[in-house]
Parts: C-alpha cells; structure tokens; sequence
C-alpha cells in the first residue's frame, strides 16, 4: 500500500522505469525537433551547424535523437509483460489503492491509442527491426505520426507522472519528471554556444 511516506517498492522501481522512459522520449524529441523542426534551430543555426568540423556530429544526433524517441516511447507501452510500462504501473497504482488515479490515467490516454498503436508499429517495423519489404516512406504515410502529436502524448504522460508522485508524497517530489521544455533550451544553449565560439 501507499503510505504517508510515499509509494511502496515495488511500485517505485516501476514508476521510476517508466518515468525515465517518458522523460527520455521527451528529451530526444526535443533535441531532435529542435535541430530539425520547420522554424526550429536549423533556420538560424544552419550554418553553424553546417560547419565542416561539426556537421557529421549533427547528422548523426539527428538520427539517433529520432529513433531513440521512438525506442523510448515505445518502451512506456511496451506490450511485453514482462516490462515496467505504463499498464503495469497503472496495476500497481490498482492494487496500492490508487484506483481512481490509475482510472484517471487511462481514460485521459484513450484519445492517443491510435497514435500509440501507430508509434509501436513504427518502432517494431522501421526502428528496433529493419523489416524487409517495408518501405519508409509508405510506412509513415499509411500511420500518419506528426510531431506536434507525439509531443503532445509526451507531455501529457509527463504531466500523469508528476500527478503520481505527487499524489503519492504528500505534494512533494524527489524526481525532475512533468511538462517541461528545458532539453529544447538546453539545445539552443549549446547552439549559441558554438556560434560564439566560430565567431570568436
């Protein structure tokens, strides 16, 4: 059971899983987006960015940004029961007496289930296995994923997180999970950075 001191072990260690996998999702979409998105970083940092000295550095993270977004998200709706995912966590929240949060949480999710659907298949077929036969561009055309979607699930399950945590420790936290922006900042940061530093 939850107790004034917080959550129980078991249902720590699995919200701490799933927390690092919602917040690293949300950190390489933000990395990735940033560096890559329509009125992002590659309108006014693209030169910099360019740089022969620099831009194999930015090809790759762009790369591996994307895909680990995927691999992460993923990994919060992993159909695996052997996994901490976020349909056992809502379990635990069951049977830790947290039922009414963890009914909260998935009818609050039920909007994204096609969109979740849609990035496992992705994973599956494009990112952490390289289906033959399967064509790129098709693939995304027929599961139609938008940024500006995956970034919305992000931050609501973020947000779902900290209200956990929350809930459970007395309005404190001991964590850095919930709606954020700072992976976006911090890779404007480093970009303006690097422009000082060609330019100095």
């Amino acid at each position: 059971m939850c107790t004034e001191q917080g959550m129980n072990q078991e249902l720590k260690e699995c919200f701490d899983n799933v927390r690092d996998s919602v917040n690293s999702a949300l950190g390489h979409y933000q990395i990735w987006f940033a560096l890559r998105g329509k009125g992002k970083a590659i309108d006014e940092y693209y030169d910099d960015m360019n740089d022969c000295r620099y831009v194999d550095f930015f090809r790759a993270a762009n790369v591996a940004h994307y895909k680990l977004m995927f691999i992460e998200a993923g990994c919060v709706f992993d159909t695996d029961d052997r996994t901490d995912r976020f349909r056992r966590l809502r379990d635990l929240m069951n049977e830790n007496g947290l039922i009414e949060l963890s009914q909260k949480f998935g009818d609050s999710l039920k909007p994204y289930q096609t969109l979740v659907s849609n990035i496992l298949t992705v994973r599956s077929k494009l990112i952490a296995h390289k289906e033959s036969g399967v064509e790129p561009p098709e693939l995304y055309q027929k599961h139609g994923i938008k940024p500006d979607d995956i970034k919305e699930l992000l931050l609501h399950l973020a947000g779902l997180m900290s209200e956990l945590e929350s809930e459970v420790n007395g309005g404190a936290s001991w964590s850095t999970v919930g709606p954020t922006e700072r992976w976006e900042s911090a890779t404007y940061g480093l970009l303006e950075v690097l422009r000082k530093g060609r330019n100095s």
